[in-house]
């Protein structure tokens, strides 16, 4: 029987590569595989992560596989799911719904199930007051007193870089500890606030950068 120790702090790791692994696990568990190796998850993440890397997060987590049978997919999944915080559903409030703001609930709505968009906030007079799929789209002056009452923990900011921080220190002060920010603009907050930006445009970029070296 392989090992088991309760799984220590994942501070010391990459959380995204933490993500990686549990995602190709479900993909696996979905397929009907039940055992899976170190080679063969390194296989199924890809993106250069080795074996060798796979078997040290694991261990670090505090589970073994059977040395030549591989690890158990439903055991590693449930314990990602907890390292990771995903054995569980989280409720998201979105400020911001035009274009982009639109297209993170619908991808959210359809691909993530443990991620349920339960607030929208906009100020487009012709949002504010309809609905989309069944939430109901908010004007932003009342935020701090939609929020309280419906328990997110997450909210996502998709508004223009001027208006970012007040948005942050409202969805904040309105008892929420994590935000995803979209806004080209850097979030002054506590520090027991959870942030992570994604410039879209500085990821773009990266990209050109690329496509325009000689040689390429």
């Amino acid at each position: 029987m392989p090992r088991r120790r309760k799984p220590k702090d994942a501070s010391a790791l990459s959380l995204p590569r933490l993500f990686l692994y549990h995602r190709a696990l479900e993909d696996a568990v979905r397929e009907g595989t039940s055992v899976v190796t170190s080679g063969g998850l390194a296989t199924r993440v890809g993106r250069g992560v080795s074996s060798a890397q796979i078997r040290k997060d694991l261990s670090y987590l505090g589970t073994f596989g059977r040395r030549g049978q591989g690890y158990d997919v439903v055991m590693l999944v449930r314990m990602l799911s907890r390292v990771l915080g995903l054995d569980r559903d989280w409720r998201i409030a979105i400020v911001g719904f035009g274009y982009l703001g639109h297209a993170l609930a619908t991808f959210l709505e359809y691909r993530e199930e443990k991620f349920h968009i339960a607030a929208i906030f906009d100020v487009a007079k012709e949002l504010v007051g309809t609905r989309w799929h069944g939430v109901r789209i908010s004007q932003v002056d009342d935020l701090e007193k939609v929020l309280p009452v419906l328990d997110c923990g997450i909210g996502v900011i998709a508004v223009p870089a001027p208006e970012a921080q007040a948005v942050a220190q409202r969805l904040v002060k309105a008892g929420l500890g994590a935000i995803l920010n979209f806004a080209p603009a850097t979030l002054r907050l506590p520090a027991r606030v959870a942030v992570r930006s994604i410039d879209l445009a500085s990821e773009l970029s990266i990209l050109t950068h690329h496509l325009s070296r000689p040689g390429t």
